[in-house]
């Protein structure tokens, strides 16, 4: 795997895992806000019930009592001063102060989510409202300052939230507490509620797993959006590399390899040559350079040796191997890099490209005169230690055959290949194949 190609699965994987966290973090941050509402609801709905009972009470304790017909079996209240009465018609009658009338509503049986509640104290009159744990903690939560006390309890008979308000003491309330030492303002005691939340919680676990379906969703859609951002990224990403690297590699005028990439395949080449010990590597090069390239411009116009450089450019790499080496050297000069080649076949391929040129790149680039090349090889020796001795060599010969009139080959250390004079035509064929 590459380096872009790692740093790239990487910065996707972190984004991933960033993506992942932040629509958890959400979903989360919802689920807890809905548990959040859904406890105050509960909570509201305790209160109501709260408020509904102590205005009964209210309603009780300003009629100071009720009067019920006493049937057999019943007590009088005993902390009452003549709670009887005789009707005209025979019946007695009992009063029963308002804690005693809470008390015997709040026995009457309830199931399921019907609300409980019970009236209590630290310090009863009646021994039925003694308080039980969670009311005594409530109880003495109330003379620390505490407004309401609840709890959400969940035990196998069901989920229930019990919830209590304090109760302080009232003008009423004297008649019957004033001997324990009460006051008005303060808390007597308390008033507990409970009802089953077990509707609520399922609404809650439904709620839930809707949320959990979404956040599913959501962070596979935001997934799968930031893989194909990914993915265009790097397409992208690599169409930029790809062009820039053509850019630093690749002349623009000729389109075939610039000088940087031409010495670069050039050291390859020779590495590769040093490493085939048995038998020896073969390694040439030849420098090719346009006759009387100035005078195109002069005679034909402006941009017309652009286009002869271009013309000649793709006439050679129509002729070359995969493996061979072909680029611009520079200004009007080509290098081209034979693998595999000795000196008779260095100066045969010389001579076909020669005769190739001068015979179509005329026509090629609309000239009405031939334009010719010429060409200095060299080969490359196992003992060689850079590029510099065998393109100084390849140079020197090229300046040769230019000095001799050109259009021709001139092969280091000056082997002229077999061919005619200047000027004659020898054969010309379409490929070089060394």
């Amino acid at each position: 795997m590459s380096d872009d190609r790692r740093i790239s699965l990487r910065f996707l994987l972190l984004a991933s895992l960033a993506t992942g966290l932040c629509v958890t973090a959400v979903f989360l941050g919802l689920a807890a806000r809905s548990k959040a509402l859904l406890h105050g609801q509960l909570l509201a709905q305790a209160r109501a019930h709260v408020a509904q009972i102590l205005l009964t009470r209210s309603w009780g304790s300003q009629h100071g009592g009720v009067y019920v017909i006493k049937r057999p079996g019943m007590q009088s209240e005993p902390h009452l001063e003549n709670p009887d009465l005789n009707a005209a018609d025979g019946r007695v009658l009992t009063l029963i102060n308002p804690d005693l009338m809470l008390r015997e509503i709040s026995e009457l049986p309830g199931k399921g989510e019907t609300p409980a509640f019970h009236l209590t104290s630290l310090n009863p009159l009646n021994p039925h409202n003694a308080p039980d744990p969670f009311e005594s903690q409530a109880l003495r939560a109330f003379e620390a300052g505490q407004k309401e006390f609840s709890v959400l309890e969940d035990k196998a008979h069901g989920a229930r939230l019990l919830y209590m308000a304090p109760l302080f003491v009232e003008q009423s309330c004297l008649s019957c507490h004033a001997r324990q030492g009460y006051k008005v303002g303060q808390v007597r005691g308390g008033l507990s509620v409970s009802f089953g939340i077990d509707t609520t919680n399922q609404a809650l676990r439904l709620y839930n797993l809707t949320l959990i379906g979404l956040a599913a969703a959501t962070m596979g859609l935001l997934l799968l959006a930031l893989w194909l951002c990914f993915r265009q990224m790097q397409a992208r990403l690599a169409t930029s590399q790809a062009l820039l690297e053509r850019l630093s590699t690749i002349d623009p005028l000729t389109n075939v390899a610039n000088r940087t990439a031409l010495m670069t395949r050039f050291r390859e080449s020779m590495a590769r040559q040093r490493r085939q010990v048995s038998p020896p590597g073969l390694l040439s090069c030849l420098m090719i350079d346009v006759d009387q390239f100035k005078a195109i411009n002069d005679r034909y116009g402006l941009n017309q040796d652009d286009v002869v450089l271009r013309e000649l450019a793709a006439m050679i790499v129509g002729t070359l191997r995969k493996y061979d080496t072909f680029g611009r050297y520079g200004g009007k000069e080509f290098l081209l890099v034979l693998d595999g080649v000795d000196g008779e076949r260095l100066a045969e391929v010389a001579e076909r490209l020669r005769s190739l040129i001068a015979a179509r790149l005329a026509s090629r680039a609309r000239l009405p005169q031939p334009v010719t090349i010429s060409l200095g090889g060299a080969l490359v020796s196992t003992e060689e230690k850079g590029l510099d001795g065998i393109l100084r060599r390849a140079d020197s010969a090229l300046a040769q055959a230019k000095i001799q009139g050109g259009n021709r080959v001139v092969l280091s250390p000056g082997l002229t290949p077999p061919g005619t004079a200047p000027g004659a035509q020898p054969e010309v064929k379409s490929e070089v194949k060394p």
